[in-house]
C-alpha cells in the first residue's frame, strides 16, 4: 500500500495565475519575512508557504534539513506529526522485506495533487478571530503535452488555514476536496504505520 496525497481531475480554470517561477523567486524573501514576528502577516505566512511547495513538488515527506526550514511556516503541530510520520517511515522502510515496496508517502503532501502544483492564484483571506482561512486556485501544467490537450492542465482549489500562535502567524493546516486535510493525512499515514510496519527480524 502506498500513501499519497490525492489528485483530482476538474477542468482548467485557475483565474490569474502566477507562474511557478515566481514563487520560487519569492520564496527566500518571504521566508525571512515570515521567520520575524514582528513583521508577520497572515499573507506573509501564505505566500511563503505556497512558494515553498511549488519549488519542491512531489516531494512526499520532507527532510529534517526541510522540516527546520518549514518551521517557520508550519504550526508546532504540523511539525511534530511530520517528525512522526517521517519515523514512522523509516521503520516501515526497515521492516519491509528486501524487492517488496514499502508503505511510505509518495507524492506533493501539502496539495490536492499528486504531481503538486505549478501555478496559484490566490483568493481572499476570510479573517474570524485568530484564524484566517483563504482559498486559492492551484494549477498543475504537464509540459510533455500540447497546448489544449486533455491532460495538459488541472486545476482544484485547496483552503489553507493560518492561525497566529504566539506572535507569529503558521499554517495550521490544508483542506483538500473531499473532506481531506494535510493532518488528517499524515495523522492516517501515522496511524497505518504503526498497524502494518513490524520491527525488522534479525538472525
Amino acid at each position: 500500500m502506498v500513501y499519497r496525497a490525492g489528485s483530482t481531475s476538474r477542468g482548467f480554470k485557475s483565474r490569474t495565475s502566477i507562474r511557478a517561477r515566481l514563487g520560487v523567486m519569492v520564496l527566500s524573501g518571504c521566508v525571512a519575512v515570515c521567520a520575524s514576528a514582528q513583521a508577520q502577516t497572515p499573507e506573509d505566512s501564505l505566500y511563503a508557504f505556497y512558494a515553498w511547495v511549488l519549488a519542491h513538488p512531489s516531494l512526499g515527506l520532507p527532510a529534517s534539513s526541510e522540516r527546520t526550514a518549514l518551521a517557520a511556516l508550519l504550526s508546532p503541530t504540523l511539525i511534530r506529526l511530520l517528525e512522526s510520520a517521517s519515523a514512522t517511515q523509516a521503520k516501515c522502510v526497515e521492516s519491509t522485506p528486501r524487492g517488496d515496496k514499502p508503505l511510505i508517502v509518495e507524492g506533493d503532501l501539502f496539495v490536492g495533487n499528486y504531481e503538486g502544483a505549478t501555478e496559484i492564484a490566490y483568493g481572499t483571506p476570510r479573517r474570524d478571530g485568530d484564524t484566517v482561512l483563504v482559498e486559492s486556485d492551484l494549477a498543475y501544467v504537464d509540459q510533455r503535452f500540447p497546448k489544449a490537450h486533455k491532460h495538459r492542465a488541472v486545476a482544484w482549489k485547496d483552503r489553507v488555514e493560518i492561525r497566529l500562535v504566539g506572535k507569529r502567524w503558521v499554517v495550521e493546516d490544508v483542506r483538500f476536496s473531499r473532506d481531506r486535510t494535510l493532518i488528517g493525512t499524515i495523522e492516517a499515514y501515522i496511524a497505518e504505520g504503526r498497524r502494518a510496519c513490524a520491527p525488522a527480524k534479525h538472525g
